[in-house]
């Protein structure tokens, strides 16, 4: 059985309330270094394209299941994938990367987020940028999510 139909199977079994416990507590392997110069825009620095989609990935990961947030995800988000899509392609242009991202932040005003979500998932954008990317680079995408 592979990683992921165990991770499935254990998402099932356990029901959301674990499957949160279980990947809120897992640390996240760090970004392959990149041998991008210290100079260079912030987008070659995560590693491009690659490296904004795994800081994405395992953030949503986390963020959709805090008790907090989960029910406005589950309740807004019903085509994850499309919703990831957007979301690297806003962080690929924020840090520098091709212009590609079309949206607005507009959506939100719909949402009736209170500071409390806001508090959450800056919390835990906070503590995945530090664990999967350098200081200097999590410094800046903690800075830019403010």
């Amino acid at each position: 059985m592979t990683w992921l139909a165990v991770l499935k199977s254990s998402i099932c079994a356990a029901g959301a309330v674990q499957f949160h416990a279980m990947i809120t507590d897992y640390v996240v392997p760090p970004n392959p270094p990149v041998s991008a110069p210290p100079f260079a825009p912030l987008y070659e620095r995560l590693g491009g394209e690659a490296g904004i989609t795994r800081l994405v990935k395992w953030f949503y990961a986390r963020v959709r299941y805090e008790p907090e947030v989960e029910a406005i995800f589950r309740e807004h988000v019903h085509d994850w994938p499309a919703h990831l899509r957007t979301i690297i392609t806003f962080w690929v242009q924020v840090t520098g990367g091709p212009q590609r991202y079309a949206g607005g932040m507009g959506r939100h005003i719909f949402l009736q987020l209170r500071p409390e979500h806001y508090a959450v998932w800056l919390s835990v954008w906070e503590r995945n940028c530090r664990e999967v990317l350098p200081e200097r680079e999590a410094a800046e995408m903690v800075a830019l999510a403010h």
